[in-house]
């Protein structure tokens, strides 16, 4: 079978280069072959540029870094499933394939294929089967998994688009790039004010035009150019632009120098802390990074151009250009906006463009027009089957464009996760048979005692169960990990309907389903604003917990909320929410100094002064600390209320323990206290720490501390 392939192949790269299209082709193949067919596909086809991509295979990359490979192209792709399809390496590897080139998708074993219990995996069969430009080889023969059973250049039309009739030069790839870039240009050229939104699918030349874009700039300009993106990597085009065109530019670490010009990229959370001043600011992939900080960037800078994918595995931009036009609106009238709609790197109307887009829910829109009710309890509450889903391709799509829309970042691996996982529940509301709300559950926890144990201590961290663990080993209840959770990973009200009560009142009939369904706690983490924060807080849900690192994109700290649904969550979120409260002083003079100032405002209002005394779960986080592999965020509070009562010149304590204690006293940065006591880093820092808390309880004995745990056994 593998030289009918080969054969198939050969054939297809020839005619497909004609109009520069791709296609797909699967086939089954057992475990103990795999690697003689991708030897015997590399050998035969050594003069293809050839990617494999496989977690097995010799030669190859992993899917999980499958995103490395952006801005390359290849003729040949090879993509190993011997058990689960990676989608989000899937949608990256299909933008790495050049026109007239192929993708190879071995699958497993046929029994093993069609007997395995996966929802995605018969959405992915369906999609193939109905494909166009998707060939199956099975029985030693190719079949078209179309309708129709046609030869390769049968889908290979011939190609018509605008290019066609409106030319374009060096340096642009297509007629919409250098319109797009001469256009841009012009209005920085000549305005002091200048708002311009520069949009595509992928493949388009997006990145690349803004590179176009800053190198014309620094040519006629001196010109100080900042660019900001969710990733560096995402900035690659852009770099290998200026490089290519601005020969006697040097290149940079995250920037480059032309002249008297400058372009410099920052992340967004540094841009936004910093604020630098520039002639132009660029955002690329602007639909990743929230639209709070955009507003930002949008207040500051005069003359901004952002740029963003409309769908694709990058990020949601239609979910984007309906709210951030909104906002266009209201801040910068008179705004410019620009598309690039032929592809680049393959012909327009390509096969395997369209099938990619089915197989990862790349082409999803919300319903445009949908009725409101007149009153709530008219809506419908419905707990969603997902094997019916998989079936209705209109509640799919209406279901699945809605949490596209929703949330900045989706990806196809998230709706894999939603068809497959056993835990999840999809819960909707509904009115005149349209989705006006979904709202997106999972079930975590429920551990045995000694499993939350060894959560607890540091020991072992079971995949998953994020409200669980994080309950348990940062929020510090030992116990924790043993109830049961619901924790809701997603909100969606239509774009249409939002802030009109829908997602609250969603929100109240699942807290009442769940609660039915005997769970403990009913909760979620999210990245922390005061808007977002009130909104829980009003649906009676208290914080319990929040991230000491800022999201890199978001700037913001995650918060973890909670609300109990049985006496053994009331327990809990109840000692967790009081805890919190009284540590909130410290953690914003210490680990949280980096809130923003509103979410500092929000939080002075849950903070309460706490008793002098130390309680039981001060003890519990001093002692867990000392002795196990708690953070030492988390238990910082607990330790210094300790360390302030305690007199440590009258201790037995060591040199070294005395000064890395009295340095966390004086609150010294923690690279200051590694260079005062020549450590090797962060962690050794940590660990001695933990060292001379372990030396200072086993010399004190406290009593208080006996009380609430047999410290005796751990000396």
């Amino acid at each position: 079978m593998l030289s009918n392939i080969l054969q198939f192949i050969n054939k297809a790269l020839i005619d497909l280069k004609i109009n520069q299209q791709r296609i797909l082709i699967a086939f089954h193949c057992e475990n103990a072959v795999r690697h003689k067919a991708v030897d015997f596909f590399t050998a035969s086809l050594a003069d293809k540029n050839t990617l494999i991509i496989s977690n097995e295979l010799k030669n190859a990359i992993p899917p999980a870094r499958a995103a490395t490979k952006l801005g390359e192209e290849y003729e040949l792709v090879i993509f190993d499933v011997p058990d689960t399809i990676n989608p989000d390496a899937l949608g990256v590897v299909s933008g790495v394939l050049c026109g007239g080139g192929c993708l190879l998708l071995i699958l497993p074993e046929k029994t093993h294929w069609q007997n395995d219990y996966s929802l995605f995996k018969q959405h992915v069969d369906r999609v193939l089967k109905s494909a166009e430009g998707v060939y199956y080889f099975s029985d030693e023969r190719a079949v078209s998994y179309s309708e129709y059973i046609s030869p390769v250049q049968a889908i290979v039309p011939a190609a018509t688009s605008v290019d066609s009739i409106q030319s374009y030069h060096p340096p642009y790839l297509s007629y919409d790039q250098q319109h797009a870039v001469q256009t841009i240009a012009h209005l920085l050229q000549n305005k002091s004010s200048v708002c311009c939104v520069l949009t595509s699918g992928r493949g388009r030349g997006k990145s690349s035009a803004l590179g176009l874009l800053s190198a014309k700039i620094l040519h006629n300009n001196e010109a100080t150019i900042l660019l900001t993106a969710p990733r560096l990597s995402v900035a690659g085009p852009v770099f290998y632009q200026l490089s290519q065109q601005c020969l006697e530019g040097a290149s940079q670490k995250a920037g480059f120098v032309y002249k008297k010009s400058s372009l410099s990229f920052m992340a967004p959370d540094a841009l936004l802390e910093r604020l630098p001043a520039a002639d132009v600011l660029l955002v690329d992939e602007a639909a990743v990074i929230p639209i709070s900080m955009l507003k930002q960037l949008l207040l500051h800078y005069p003359r901004i151009v952002f740029s963003t994918t409309t769908h694709g595995y990058e990020g949601t931009g239609r979910g984007f250009v309906l709210k951030f036009y909104k906002l266009l609106d209201q801040l910068r009238a008179g705004w410019e906006r620009l598309e690039l709609h032929q592809p680049i790197r393959w012909s327009k109307n390509d096969p395997l463009e369209k099938c990619i887009e089915r197989l990862l829910f790349l082409n999803l829109r919300p319903t445009e027009s949908v009725e409101m009710p007149g009153a709530l309890s008219d809506c419908q509450f419905t707990l969603i089957n997902r094997e019916t889903l998989t079936k209705s391709s209109a509640e799919q799509s209406a279901i699945f464009s809605l949490l596209v829309f929703a949330h900045y970042r989706t990806s196809p691996a998230d709706f894999q996760y939603l068809l497959d996982s056993p835990d999840i529940r999809i819960y909707v509301l509904k009115y005149c048979q349209q989705v006006l709300a979904v709202l997106v559950v999972n079930q975590e926890g429920g551990f045995d005692s000694v499993l939350s144990g060894d959560i607890y201590r540091g020991e072992r961290r079971p995949r998953g169960h994020l409200l669980a663990q994080t309950l348990c080993f940062h929020a510090g209840y030992e116990s924790a990990a043993c109830l049961r959770y619901a924790r809701v990973m997603r909100i969606a009200v239509h774009p249409e309907l939002q802030r009109r009560g829908l997602g609250s009142y969603l929100l109240q009939k699942v807290v009442e389903q769940e609660k039915a369904l005997g769970l403990d706690i009913i909760g979620s983490s999210f990245s922390a604003t005061p808007e977002l924060a009130d909104f829980w807080h009003k649906a009676g849900f208290s914080m319990l917990r929040m991230g000491f690192s800022r999201d890199h994109v978001t700037a913001a700290h995650s918060a973890v909320v909670g609300k109990a649904l049985s006496s053994a969550g009331a327990c809990v979120t109840r000692v967790l929410a009081e805890k919190f409260q009284r540590n909130l002083c410290s953690w914003i003079n210490g680990s949280l100094a980096d809130l923003s100032d509103e979410m500092k405002l929000y939080l002075a209002g849950l903070s309460v002064p706490g008793p002098g005394e130390l309680s039981d779960q001060d003890w519990l986080d001093i002692r867990s600390f000392a002795l196990f592999n708690r953070n030492y965020e988390a238990c910082m509070p607990a330790i210094e209320r300790w360390l302030h009562k305690m007199d440590l010149a009258q201790s037995t304590l060591s040199t070294l323990d005395r000064e890395i204690i009295d340095s966390r006293m004086q609150m010294n940065h923690w690279a200051d206290i590694v260079s005062t006591l020549n450590l090797s880093g962060k962690k050794a820092a940590i660990k001695q720490l933990r060292l001379a808390l372990r030396h200072l309880l086993k010399s004190e004995k406290h009593q208080a501390l006996r009380n609430v745990v047999c410290i005796g056994e751990y000396f």
